[in-house]
């Protein structure tokens, strides 16, 4: 049955109604009556559909718990801040039980201490997904149970989302390394405060095209991306030191092609190991924040490094 045989059968209805209910109307009276009744009933519809939708924008069918689910099923590693307005990430977990009223999440990576009280917000930061009202990478809860006074020390139990929303990650914008010929790294597993290492003339421990005697080893290397506030490099397992861990300071020594001045400029940085994570096989992705810079007094023959 089409729409219009609907609506006459449904006009037939509500003639034949108005009959009954007042047999001596002139039938031209009964029409309209009819068509009147038809267009208010239309139009309680009409009004309820809106009512109804709006509602369904201002409470979303179950995303209180459907997205955390998501997350959980797909293995997301989510970050946690201490706050919503805090820019560092303590720990790392990935969900392990969601319900009506709270998730439990598993720590795999502590950066920092937490330490955010029990009852405060705490932000939680994942990859963005795309959902009916955008792209959001973040919600906000309550930290219930934390690792500190709960029953697991690598365990935290936040309530559901109180709210989602699309947050910054980054202070720098990262660009990816497309030609690795015009880009060079030394970089050196020590703290260049304390250590007595000439960086100038010592052979590093990590490399990417920088003419190590290791050649055939560090050639794989390679620099993913590059910003004003970090590195992120793709290093073989096999000439990482054991030394290098998150939160291992290094020297690092980049030279950056100039193609106005057709030559390599080296620039100087002191920096620290953020994060560690298995790369393709035989590989281990290396995110490194700076932390300093440093600068070749040529009299002296040594480096200056000062703090940002």
């Amino acid at each position: 049955m089409n729409p219009q045989e609907i609506i006459n059968s449904i006009n037939q209805l509500i003639t034949g109604l108005v009959q009954q209910i007042a047999p001596g109307l002139p039938p031209e009276i009964v029409r309209y009556a009819g068509a009147g009744l038809l267009a208010l009933l239309a139009l309680i519809l009409l009004t309820l559909a809106l009512r109804l939708l709006k509602s369904n924008k201002r409470h979303p069918a179950s995303q209180r718990t459907n997205i955390p689910r998501s997350l959980q099923q797909d293995g997301v590693v989510v970050d946690i801040l201490n706050s919503p307005t805090d820019e560092e990430v303590a720990v790392r977990c990935v969900l392990t039980s969601i319900s009506s009223g709270k998730i439990r999440c598993e720590i795999i990576e502590r950066l920092d201490v937490l330490k955010a009280k029990e009852g405060s917000t705490v932000a939680c930061v994942f990859a963005p997904m795309k959902t009916s009202k955008g792209r959001i990478n973040s919600f906000t809860a309550k930290l219930t149970e934390s690792d500190k006074t709960g029953k697991k020390v690598d365990r935290l139990i936040l309530s559901v989302p109180t709210d989602y929303t699309m947050i910054p990650r980054r202070k720098h914008v990262r660009k990816r390394v497309a030609d690795q010929q015009f880009i060079r790294v030394k970089m050196w597993v020590a703290n260049p405060y304390t250590s007595d290492i000439s960086f100038e003339d010592a052979t590093p421990h990590i490399g990417v095209n920088s003419f190590m005697t290791d050649g055939p080893n560090q050639s794989a290397n390679a620099v993913v991306n590059i910003s004003h506030g970090g590195i992120g490099l793709l290093v073989q397992n096999k000439v990482i030191p054991e030394t290098c861990a998150v939160g291992a300071p290094l020297a690092i020594n980049l030279f950056m092609f100039s193609f106005k001045e057709k030559s390599f400029k080296p620039y100087w940085y002191t920096g620290e190991i953020r994060s560690m994570h298995e790369g393709r096989p035989g590989f281990t992705r290396m995110g490194i924040e700076f932390t300093g810079s440093g600068d070749f007094l040529q009299d002296a023959g040594a480096i200056r490094w000062t703090k940002f």
